[in-house]
């Protein structure tokens, strides 16, 4: 099945720091990468992580400010040094997409595009991609420009029980051809498993709070979500259509998140242990990320 989890490769926002890049998240999808917003060093803190740009599959961008896509270019052409030969799908806001076509127009192999458009929809929560096993969503959020989040969603499945599997005179290698669908003297994997669903992971950025955040954020393992200020800067949050780390660790609580973790901070903050504290008030899994940190999407049986 391989790993779920992410890597958070930026954790700042607008003014990088010492410590924090401009924002950039990978998502490990199993076999599949998905890079979610790509800003300025993005390139760099890759190769720090040890992730190649090949083996990107998508990427995802929130909007079409400079912290979220000035490393676009960068991460295109370096995709064509990496020896990557198909467009790499690249979803986006339409209007991020027209703003970018400037960026991009120099990144290509000969006159084939390294890229293609994949413009995100504003009418709710729709299914945009197929990536193997797993579906992308986007949700319209509430920025100053037009803005999305995403949802990855893996297919439901099915669970070997041990006890199940005994009964039945399948174990060691068998188990796992029965997995891939062989039948075993008989048996099918329907006779020694039972159902499982898919896990679901999301990435809210830009936003206030809003319904599109919700609704990417409901019944998810694990949320990565902006906390660009504290609770003390509520006013200031609202009027950049921001979230305090209060607020995304309230929207996790109704949407019923299992972990989550914060990133997208403000540079004005030097100790992130306030965001830490807020947040762990409310949600009882919070992690306050830092730059090139990986963490796990929480394991379930069911």
């Amino acid at each position: 099945m391989g790993r779920l989890e992410i890597v958070a490769l930026g954790t700042s926002c607008q003014v990088p720091t010492r410590e924090r890049n401009h924002v950039a998240t990978l998502v490990r999808l199993g076999a599949t990468s998905i890079l979610v917003d790509c800003g300025e060093g993005t390139q760099r803190q890759m190769l720090k992580a040890g992730v190649a740009s090949s083996r990107i599959a998508a990427l995802c961008l929130t909007h079409e400010h400079g912290d979220h896509t000035y490393g676009v270019p960068g991460f295109l052409n370096r995709r064509r040094v990496d020896g990557a030969l198909n467009p790499l799908p690249v979803i986006a806001p339409q209007a991020a997409l027209e703003r970018l076509d400037l960026l991009t127009s120099f990144a290509t192999r000969g006159e084939n595009p390294l890229h293609s458009w994949v413009p995100a929809s504003s009418a709710g929560l729709v299914e945009v991609m197929r990536l193997d096993t797993w579906s992308v969503w986007t949700a319209p959020l509430r920025h100053g420009v037009p803005t999305v989040g995403y949802r990855f969603v893996e297919d439901d499945g099915r669970r070997v029980v041990p006890e199940l599997a005994a009964e039945r005179g399948i174990s060691g290698p068998d188990i796992g051809r029965i997995q891939r669908g062989e039948v075993i003297r008989g048996v099918r994997l329907a006779d020694v498993s039972v159902p499982r669903r898919g896990q679901r992971i999301a990435v809210i950025m830009d936003t206030a709070v809003c319904e599109g955040a919700l609704a990417l954020a409901e019944g998810c393992d694990l949320l990565v979500a902006e906390a660009t200020y504290l609770e003390s800067e509520a006013g200031l949050a609202e009027e950049n259509g921001h979230l305090t780390a209060g607020q995304a660790a309230a929207l996790a609580v109704q949407a019923g998140v299992r972990r989550l973790v914060l990133t997208h901070f403000s540079s004005r903050y030097e100790d992130l242990d306030e965001h830490a504290k807020e947040a762990g008030d409310i949600h009882p899994d919070v992690v306050v990320v830092r730059d090139l940190q990986t963490v796990a999407v929480p394991s379930r049986l069911i």
